[in-house]
This record gives C-alpha cells, sequence and structure tokens, in this order.
C-alpha cells in the first residue's frame, strides 16, 4: 500500500483549521503550513443540514444540476483558497480527509468543475479518544475470497432488500465463496456467529437503528439489534464492509434539524465497530438509500475491489459509472456513499506486491449491472451451492421455518396472469395496473409466454370446462395470483405463485412502498415474480422491461387505460348464460390443437388476416387521434370512453402507435386477439418524450361478416 495524501480537518473557535499533507512533498520537512476558515457552528450545521435534505430527496431530474449548486456553496464557504490550487493537482488520486466532523458530505463539495467523490478516490478517518488495537492479517495471499450477504427485512417495509441481495450474491459468486443470509435466517445468534468465521467481504442491506437504550446498530429478522460491540466482539480477519443502510421510501424526512449528522452518527458507529474489529474498510451511507440504484453500484464497487483496484478508486468507479447511467444520475445514490478508511487500500494484494494497472473512470454509461464472466470456479461453486440449498431446505422444513428457494421450471414457460384482487379500499386502476405491469413486463422476457386471464376465461366458458383444467389444458406450467392493498399512503403487492396441475401453492412474493413510486414497485413485483418462476433476467433484459416504467409515467398510464373503455364482462354472456357445448369435431377450414384431451381451434387464415388489418386499423386511428374511426371498429363507444379518448389526445403530442407480437384465438364467430401496444408521444403536462408498452388482450366479434372490437379491458 502507497501512502496517501491526508487532509485534516477539524473545527475551532468559530473556524475550521486545514492542513494539507502530500507524502511525496512533506515527509521529513522541518514546517508545515496550516490554514484557518472562518465558519461559525450555525453557517456549518446549516450546510450540513442543506446537503442532508438534498441526499434524502426523491430521485428527480434536475437531482445531479442541484448537487453541483449545493456542493459549489460547500466548496466556496468550507475550503480555504490557498489550499484549492494544491488540492486541484491531486486528481485521480487517493484522498483521505481525517476529521472528527460528522455529516460533512465530502463527496459532494464541487469545485467548479468536478464533484469530490469524482475527483479523487476519497476515504474517510474519524478521528475519535480511544486506543486503536493492533489491526489482524488479511488472510493468506492467493486464497479464494469469501463473502457474507446479509438482508434483513423484519418490517416488512424495504422492497428492494431481496432483489439486492441476489444481485449482489449473483455479482460475486464468479469470484468469491459466497454465503447468503436472507429473510427469516438473518437471526441475531446466526449473523453473530458467521461474524467470526473470517469473510473476506460482508454485505449488508437493511435498517440501520438504534434500540431503546439509543446504541446504533444493524436490524436483524428476529427484531435483535446487532451492536457495533458485539460486530467488534465477534469480527473474525479483516473484511471490507459494505452497508446499505435502507430506508422504505427517499423523500421522507428521517428526523429534525442536524438530521444529516445525526444519520452519519448512527453509521459511523456501526462502521467503527467492524473497524475496531479489525475490518480493512467500511462503506457506509451519508443518507437512507431507498431506491434501485444501491445494488448496481455496488455491483460496480465490487467489480473494481475484485480486479485488483485500491478502495477510493473502486468507490470512484462505481460513482462515475452511476451517474453515467441517465437513470441513475437522477437519484441521490451516487452521492450518498463513503468509504470509512484510507482509500489506498486494496482487498486483494498484487503478486510480489506489483502495482496493478490503473483502472479507468467510467467516461460513458456502461450496462447497468453488468456481472463479472463466470468461468470454471463458478459452476463447481453453483453445483456446491445447490447441495446448501438443498441441505438448509431439510433443515428449515424440519423447524417449521420456510426457506424461499428456486427451481428452474422445464421449458418452455407458459404463464397465466389470473385476476388482481383488491384488499380493503385499494382503486380499482391500480389492481388494473398491477395486472398489466405483470403481463407487459413477464412477456418481455423468452421462452416464456404469458396469458391473460381473459384468454383463460374464453377457454373456460366455451370448452365448459374449470379454470385450473383450461389453464392445463392451455399448457401452462404456472399461474400467477395477486393482491394490491392500501393502508394510508403505503401500498403492498403480494404476489402467490400456483402449479395448475396440482392447485399449490409454490411460492409466494411481496413487496410495498409508498403510491408515489408505485410504478417502481410495480416493476421490482414482476421481476420478484420472474425470480420466483426461476427466471435469473440479464441486466440488459432488466434494463429494456423496465425502460417505459418509471414514475413520472404514472399518470400517463392511468390516462391509456382509461381509453379502453369499460371492463369487458367474461365471453358467453353473464354469469348465468350456458355456454356452447362443446363440438365432437373440427368445423370446416380450422385446424386444431390437442392438448390434454381439448381441441381449441386456431384462427382460419382469413379471419386471422381479418382481425390482423383491423388492428392496424385500431393504430391508425389512434395515431390519427380519430374518436369517429376509432368507434366505427368497435361494436358500441360509451361517452365515458369517448371522453377518456380526448383527454388522452389532448395530452399526447406527436403521438405514434405501433401494434406488434399479435395472438389471435378464433372461436366461431368470437375471437381473442393478444398483442403488445407502443405508443411515443410528448407529455403535455410535463414535456418529458414518453414511451408507453402495453400488452392487451381484446375480445373481438363478427358482426355481419366484418370483426368488430367488442373490449379491450378486462374485468376488474
Amino acid at each position: 500500500m502507497r501512502l496517501v495524501p491526508v487532509l485534516w480537518v477539524e473545527a475551532v473557535g468559530g473556524s475550521l483549521r486545514w492542513r494539507l499533507d502530500i507524502p511525496e512533498h512533506d515527509l521529513g520537512e522541518p514546517l508545515h503550513e496550516e490554514v484557518r476558515q472562518p465558519c461559525d457552528e450555525a453557517t456549518l450545521r446549516a450546510l450540513v443540514d442543506g446537503a442532508a435534505e438534498l441526499l434524502h430527496g426523491a430521485e428527480h431530474a434536475g437531482f445531479a444540476r442541484e448537487a453541483q449548486a449545493r456542493g459549489a456553496v460547500l466548496y466556496r464557504t468550507l475550503v480555504p483558497e490557498r489550499l484549492r490550487p494544491k488540492l486541484r493537482a491531486l486528481a485521480g488520486r487517493p484522498l483521505l480527509v481525517s476529521t472528527s466532523l460528522t455529516g460533512l458530505p465530502w463527496e459532494l463539495l464541487h469545485d467548479d468543475e468536478e464533484f469530490w467523490g469524482l475527483r479523487y478516490g476519497l476515504g474517510k478517518r474519524l478521528l475519535l479518544d480511544r486506543p486503536v488495537a493492533a489491526l489482524g492479517s488479511a488472510g493468506p495471499a492467493g486464497a479464494r475470497p469469501r463473502a457474507l450477504v446479509i438482508a434483513s427485512d423484519p418490517r416488512g417495509d424495504l422492497p428492494f432488500v431481496r432483489r439486492e441481495a441476489d444481485a449482489i450474491c449473483e455479482a460475486l459468486e464468479a469470484r468469491c465463496d459466497v454465503v447468503c443470509i436472507a429473510d427469516r435466517l438473518a437471526t441475531f445468534d446466526a449473523v453473530s456467529a458467521y461474524l467470526g468465521e473470517g469473510f473476506s467481504l460482508i454485505h449488508w442491506a437493511g435498517h440501520v437503528v438504534a434500540d431503546a437504550a439509543g446504541t446504533p446498530g444493524l436490524l436483524l429478522a428476529d427484531e435483535r439489534v446487532l451492536s457495533p460491540h458485539v460486530v467488534e466482539s465477534n469480527l473474525a480477519g479483516r473484511p471490507l464492509v459494505f452497508l446499505n443502510g435502507c430506508a422504505s421510501a427517499r423523500g421522507a424526512s428521517t428526523g429534525g434539524e442536524g438530521d444529516g449528522g445525526a444519520w452519519e452518527a448512527t453509521v459511523s458507529s456501526v462502521a467503527n465497530g467492524f473497524l475496531f474489529g479489525g475490518a480493512l474498510g467500511v462503506v457506509g451511507t451519508l443518507c437512507e438509500v431507498s431506491d434501485r440504484h444501491a445494488a448496481p453500484l455496488a455491483e460496480r464497487f465490487y467489480a473494481q475491489v475484485l480486479g485488483g483496484a485500491t478502495l477510493g478508486e473502486s468507490l470512484r468507479h462505481a460513482r462515475a459509472g452511476c451517474r453515467a447511467d441517465v437513470d441513475c444520475e437522477r437519484s441521490p445514490s451516487w452521492l450518498s456513499f463513503v468509504l470509512y478508511g484510507n482509500p489506498g487500500q486494496r482487498l486483494l494484494a498484487p503478486p510480489d506486491d506489483e502495482t496493478p494497472a490503473a483502472l479507468p473512470v467510467v467516461v460513458e454509461a456502461p450496462t447497468p449491472g453488468a456481472l463479472p464472466a463466470r468461468g470454471a470456479g463458478a459452476s463447481a461453486l453453483r453445483d456446491r451451492r445447490r447441495w446448501l440449498t438443498f441441505l438448509l431446505l431439510v433443515i428449515a422444513i424440519a423447524g417449521g421455518v420456510l426457506w424461499r428457494h428456486r427451481v428452474r421450471p422445464a421449458s418452455p414457460l407458459v404463464i397465466g396472469v389470473m385476476e388482481v384482487k383488491a384488499r380493503g379500499a385499494a382503486p380499482a386502476w391500480m389492481r388494473e395496473l398491477t395486472r398489466d405491469g405483470l403481463i407487459t413486463i413477464l412477456s418481455k422476457f423468452p421462452p416464456m409466454q404469458v396469458v391473460s386471464r381473459q384468454k383463460i376465461d374464453f377457454v373456460r366458458t366455451k370448452r365448459q370446462i374449470g379454470e385450473l383444467e383450461a389453464a392445463e389444458a392451455l399448457g401452462m406450467t404456472r399461474l400467477l395470483s395477486a393482491t394490491v392493498s392500501v393502508d394510508a399512503s403505503l401500498v403492498t403487492l403480494d404476489l402467490e405463485v400456483i402449479d395448475p396441475a396440482s392447485g399449490i401453492l409454490v411460492a409466494s412474493e411481496r413487496v410495498q412502498g409508498p403510491e408515489s413510486e408505485l410504478m417502481h414497485l410495480e416493476a421490482e413485483f414482476a421481476l420478484q415474480a420472474l425470480r420466483a418462476l426461476g427466471l435469473s433476467p440479464t441486466a440488459e433484459q432488466v434494463q429494456a422491461a423496465l425502460a417505459t416504467r418509471g414514475p413520472e409515467t404514472l399518470r400517463a398510464y392511468r390516462l391509456l387505460s382509461e381509453t379502453l373503455g369499460e371492463p369487458t364482462p367474461p365471453s358467453g354472456g353473464t354469469s348465468g348464460t350456458t355456454p356452447p357445448p362443446t363440438p365432437d369435431r373440427p368445423a370446416p377450414d380450422t385446424s386444431w390443437l390437442f392438448d390434454g384431451g381439448v381441441a381449441f381451434a386456431q384462427a382460419p387464415d382469413d379471419d386471422e388476416s381479418a382481425i390482423r388489418t383491423l388492428l392496424g386499423r385500431y393504430a391508425e386511428a389512434l395515431q390519427a387521434k380519430s374518436v369517429e374511426r376509432l368507434a366505427a371498429l368497435q361494436l358500441t363507444m360509451s361517452d365515458a370512453q369517448r371522453a377518456s379518448l380526448d383527454r388522452y389526445f389532448a395530452n399526447a403530442g406527436d403521438l405514434a402507435v405501433r401494434i406488434d407480437d399479435v395472438d389471435v384465438l378464433v372461436e366461431g364467430d368470437e375471437a381473442l386477439a393478444t398483442f403488445t401496444r407502443l405508443d411515443a408521444f410528448t407529455d403535455g403536462g410535463t414535456g418529458r418524450t414518453m414511451r408507453l408498452e402495453v400488452r392487451i388482450t381484446g375480445t373481438l366479434v363478427k358482426n355481419a361478416g366484418a370483426w368488430k372490437i367488442r373490449g379491450l379491458r378486462e374485468p376488474s
């Protein structure tokens, strides 16, 4: 480890006392410069609170601009002019800030050219009034690193914790032996025992809290708090620790005046427990991090650390990668992480103390969440993990504890999305949006085929068979049933995965969060469904699937949904209507597909061609914003639907509509058409460019020899 420059900062008598030590210049010199900058306590507190307010805020398009403005004020107010040229000359190097001040986000400082968190490989050393014990060794050189991933959400209010744990395990397993303890397994006894096993990396995702006595710590699955004292007493080895102190939502204040300093004091206390216990360094947060960007930043950080880069350079690289990502740039996450420790240290020492080539800072947006390549070692590791998972499952069942495991289903995978129910006062539009989000996102992951409840009902009614029989006859391997509930502003989405052959519940998932983040919640819900189905999407697939479903699109999706008209009752009429009997043989000019003894008609060429032409005219009428042309394509159009279309067209500037991936099922003079509708336009309310994508199943009827749209919305 090379010596790194150290910036000393202390508050003394209404001013800040600064000293910059540059090893190659200052070691052995008889004189050294010290600079004082006027800054009273009230000014310092105002700066800390303003920075905390920024970093606690919700993500928004102007975050980078606002952060630069706040960072420039911090820099010009706090940093003495005499030191500025020397500090600029250190660009690209590690820099250790040694101070007893808490709450000051050094990473946020902006010198009118760049944030300090991107200019330097920054680390922080807190000055304390207790002795520091000699540290142990980092473990044998060349040994395969071991990683411990801990995820705990006993309150059920952290919708991204399990997703983060999965992502981190996937990112690390190519280069580390990974142990993951999550959900109910992350108990006080289990975690404290694992700390003594000598891991190289420890990753925490969950609440950082203070107990009834005010002692800070990590909140574990059994509602017990792992205190810094317990950490220090039990930690073995010299691990690198990553503490993601999560919150249920960004934008909610976690305290009053001095909140920024109070939060960092809590996190730094936990970090000190690891550091006094022998940790190489700790990455913590300057505020509670609640969004989906924390895991990609951690993945980038680990990729650099395990590639031999220094800790400071690794975190700088991770920040730069997230800042370059258009979506992540809107979030405070890329400025919210801080390194407690010497930024010049490495987790993996180069052979014979050789210094590896410098890893460049990203200047173009990389693929979010890109994972390291997997080799034969990773394959062997996965085999060991499968056996470990099986053993844990047996133990969990014996102890009455459910261990969430994955079983990859056989291909092809045909999924039925059933009714989305309401628990309590959840509005109908929220249920529809949840169902449409599931269908739309899941449809983007081949080889999975997604079928709506409307298609199951169509077949069930026409063939006089039960729901599970219809699902099995359609070749479905899993059914998804969801429930939406709203308590004040907290939305809870529950998912059940059912085996249609047996009717057995095989998996369940839950996400929670504020209504303001509903689009993010529903995206997370769909990704949880993928994982429950045994699928592991790539980062590119996830990015493509979620590209059209940001929080700013909620209003636009609701407007689009309302234009589809009233919910369509099940085919065959009302519940008291008897459906036609099943024919014994195929009708003329149709083909039949036999599956499980049940026959289904495929659209004859002339009917399918006519239906595809109808959908093409539907897209043209939408793009032309012609309510009358749309009405001519439907059996009926209510006044409410006309009004909804007028509202949507008035809001959608330069509207372009495309219909893709059409699937048609015909039964006599009725048909079901499933298709993907993509609308691109300029939103009249915000001026943003919108790109909405939704998978629609519509019912059609042949009226006087011509196909018409009967309805485009499923029953709620």
